[in-house]
């Protein structure tokens, strides 16, 4: 008689048929099934101070929005509430797009692919501007069995570079004009994940930081995933700095441009007056 197949085996067989379906997508920021659970990573003892907990939007229908208005840099600079990280909008209730609407959100950022759009489209956001940045648009599979290797690919991968530099610049142009935006994937969590990350880096927030912002909300996202994808930019790009520049193409100005919209308002008008 056959052996009965294992758990690890009948997944590893979902995955694959689930692939070849064109699937792929509905596995990006889905919690993996050894997620620790959240009373248990509260009873874990902890060895760092703790970061703020992340300022949360109430976006009605809308899975995991919040901003980095809680955060602050390594220079002591409060950080924006003008950029919302979150899910997709397709059960945008009312009072989510009158929040949307009050903190004058004028650009939504999907990072989706255009399966997910059109499986899911998101609900219209009246004066918003949607700019498409799919990062899995050359590497479609990436995220079907390798948590990993997905998060290496966002780094390495010559769409996922194009559309995170995308999302960057359209964090600069719309907070520079006093507006807000909106980044967004299925459950703003992985290719959300590594943008936040990329944004809260660029802005001078430290890893503690970085990563407590990654892991918070309880969604099953591992921090060795965020790790193991700056240890990429570093051994491709010799620092993060090189991936910016090199793998981003962005210039000094961009760089500059983006770490000023990530720093509160305030902040910066009083960094202006402070004397060196």
């Amino acid at each position: 008689m056959k052996p009965l197949p294992t758990v690890t085996t009948r997944r590893a067989a979902t995955l694959a048929v689930t692939a070849a379906l064109g699937l792929a997508p509905f596995l990006v920021d889905a919690a993996p099934a050894n997620a620790v659970p959240q009373e248990q990573q509260q009873n874990q003892p902890q060895k760092q101070q703790a970061v703020p907990a992340p300022e949360r939007v109430n976006l009605g229908g809308v899975y995991n929005a919040r901003t980095f208005g809680s955060y602050t840099n390594t220079d002591g600079q409060a950080l924006t509430d003008r950029v919302i990280r979150s899910g997709d909008l397709q059960n945008l209730n009312n009072a989510g797009l009158a929040e949307l609407q009050r903190r004058d959100v004028t650009t939504i950022v999907d990072l989706r692919t255009s399966f997910e759009r059109q499986l899911k489209p998101n609900r219209p956001v009246p004066g918003a501007k949607v700019v498409v940045a799919d990062v899995m648009a050359l590497a479609p599979l990436a995220g079907s069995a390798d948590f990993p290797g997905m998060y290496r690919t966002f780094v390495d991968n010559p769409g996922a570079r194009e559309a995170y530099r995308t999302m960057l610049l359209q964090v600069a142009t719309t907070v520079e004009r006093g507006d807000s935006v909106l980044i967004q994937c299925s459950a703003g969590r992985d290719r959300t994940g590594w943008g936040s990350a990329v944004l809260l880096k660029i802005a001078g927030a430290d890893m503690k930081t970085i990563e407590a912002d990654f892991t918070a909300n309880n969604t099953g996202a591992d921090v060795a995933w965020l790790r193991g994808a700056f240890a990429h930019v570093d051994r491709i790009y010799g620092g993060f700095d090189g991936y910016l520049r090199k793998g981003l193409r962005l210039s000094t100005a961009e760089i500059e441009s983006i770490r000023t919209a990530m720093i509160a308002s305030d902040a910066t008008s009083e960094a202006a007056v402070t004397p060196q």
